[in-house]
C-alpha cells in the first residue's frame, strides 16, 4: 500500500483537476490546495506541508518553468508535470526547472501512482547527490581556509608545515572551537594587520 502524500495541483482546468483529485483521493492521497497558476507557489503556504506537486498544464510556457525553479531553489519538492504537447525545449526547460517526471500527452488515472512514484524517487535521488555535493564543497572551503591560516603562521612565524598545523590544532583545541574556525580567525587577524 502507498503511503497517503500530501499534494498540491497546479491547473487551471477546473473540471479536469476534479477528477484528477478523485483519482488522487481513491488511491488514499489528499489534494491539499488547488492552484490555478504556477505563479501561486512561491508564497503558497502549503508548499511546506506538501509531498508533491502535480502541474498539469495543456502547454507549459516560459513563466511556469521560471516558477517551478524559484520553487525549486527555496522550497525543492518532487515535481509531476503532466502536458498535451512538447517539444525538446519544453522538456530541456522542465529538467532544468526541476521537474522529476515529465509526461506528455495528457493523463491517464491509472498511470498516475507510478509516475508520482518514479518522481518522488528521482526527487529523493537528486537530493541526495546534491547534499553530498555541498557536504564535500564545504569540505574543500574548510581545507582551504586551514592551508591559508597555516601558510600565514608559517609565513610569519617562520615555522614548518607541520608546527604551523600543531599551532592552529592547538588553538583549537585551548578554544574548545573546530579548527576552521580558528584558521579563519587567524586568516582574519593577519587581514587586519594587513
Amino acid at each position: 500500500m502507498n503511503t497517503a502524500l500530501k499534494i498540491i495541483l497546479v491547473d487551471e482546468n477546473s473540471g479536469r483537476s476534479a477528477m484528477l483529485r478523485r483519482a488522487l483521493q481513491d488511491k488514499g492521497h489528499e489534494v491539499i490546495c488547488r492552484m490555478a497558476s504556477s505563479a501561486q507557489l512561491q508564497d503558497s503556504n502549503e508548499m511546506t506541508h506538501a509531498d508533491v506537486v502535480i502541474v498539469n498544464a495543456d502547454i507549459p510556457d516560459e513563466e511556469v518553468f521560471a516558477n517551478l525553479t524559484d520553487v525549486n531553489k527555496t522550497k525543492p519538492k518532487p515535481i509531476v508535470m503532466f502536458t498535451e504537447e512538447s517539444s525538446s525545449e519544453m522538456a530541456s526547460s522542465a529538467i532544468k526547472s526541476g521537474v522529476n517526471a515529465y509526461i506528455v500527452d495528457g493523463l491517464e488515472e491509472n498511470r498516475v501512482q507510478p509516475i508520482i512514484d518514479v518522481a518522488m524517487a528521482r526527487f529523493r535521488e537528486f537530493q541526495a547527490l546534491k547534499d553530498e555535493l555541498d557536504a564535500t564543497r564545504n569540505q574543500l572551503s574548510e581545507r582551504k581556509a586551514v592551508e591559508k591560516a597555516k601558510g600565514l603562521l608559517m609565513k610569519h612565524k617562520e615555522i614548518n608545515e607541520d608546527d604551523a598545523y600543531q599551532s592552529l590544532r592547538k588553538m583549537a583545541m585551548d578554544k574548545n572551537k573546530r579548527i576552521v574556525d580558528v584558521a579563519e580567525s587567524v586568516i582574519n587577524a593577519f587581514e587586519l594587520l594587513e
